[in-house]
């Protein structure tokens, strides 16, 4: 069922590469969505689909012609995002994904009972069905919350350690709720409970190291202003740099 003000479209495209009489087409399908504005926009969503949202008075023919005039840069944005798409993990045999900073390569294995173990360079699943991608990420974030615990506390102890021996004496280490979040890495409260993302386990030491860190800078300073720079530079001087990579490795 379609909603209100929304139609269907598709790009053809034509490659003489690809073909002995110098046609093959293909096509590309879009989505034209029509709202209250008052310009045309043309988008290359997350999943590679194409939108092109539109006035309500303009003509389809326009949007078409408006469509087609931008082939190129419609082709170039969608791989882009294809590529992108190709590189995110899957849940099923051979699939690549990392723990603490490595790749290793999912070894899907069918089991009575859930579990999961890293076996000479590999890491073995057991599932009841290898064939759902259900049960293997259930059972993928499940080990990762088993190595999250003792890791999590480790390394809060050793960041916690290098900290001035005032802020030792002021503050005692944070409790740890582990949680599964999608904008945060971490997150410290008023009350000084930490909460850390289970995903930081996909993350090198350092890059963990640096959220713990961060959060902990939250104790003396609650807030993003100089006094928490300062406290954080003071600690660990290579911060930017490990706030980079954890950008560039999310």
């Amino acid at each position: 069922m379609k909603a209100k003000g929304v139609s269907a479209g598709e790009l053809l495209l034509n490659d003489a590469r690809h073909s002995t009489d110098g046609a093959f087409a293909s096509t590309i399908k879009y989505v034209i969505k029509r709202q209250r504005r008052k310009t045309i926009a043309l988008h290359v969503l997350a999943d590679a689909s194409i939108e092109v949202r539109a006035p309500e008075w303009v003509p389809k023919s326009e949007l078409i012609n408006f469509v087609e005039k931008r082939t190129a840069w419609i082709v170039e944005q969608r791989a882009k995002v294809q590529k992108k798409l190709a590189l995110v993990p899957g849940f099923y045999h051979g699939q690549q994904h990392s723990f603490l900073g490595q790749r290793y390569p999912l070894c899907v294995v069918k089991a009575a009972r859930a579990g999961g173990a890293l076996v000479d360079g590999s890491l073995v699943l057991k599932v009841r069905d290898p064939n759902d991608t259900q049960q293997v990420q259930k059972a993928l974030e499940q080990w990762y919350r088993q190595q999250a615990g003792p890791c999590f506390e480790e390394r809060m102890f050793a960041c916690f350690e290098a900290f001035p021996d005032w802020f030792q004496d002021q503050y005692r280490i944070p409790e740890i709720t582990i949680r599964k979040m999608r904008r945060r890495w971490g997150s410290c409260s008023s009350k000084g409970d930490v909460t850390l993302n289970l995903m930081l386990m996909k993350m090198p030491l350092a890059c963990i190291d640096y959220v713990v860190t961060h959060e902990l800078c939250h104790l003396e300073a609650f807030h993003h202003g100089r006094a928490f720079y300062d406290l954080l530079a003071a600690v660990m001087p290579q911060w930017r740099e490990r706030e980079l990579l954890i950008e560039r490795l999310a």
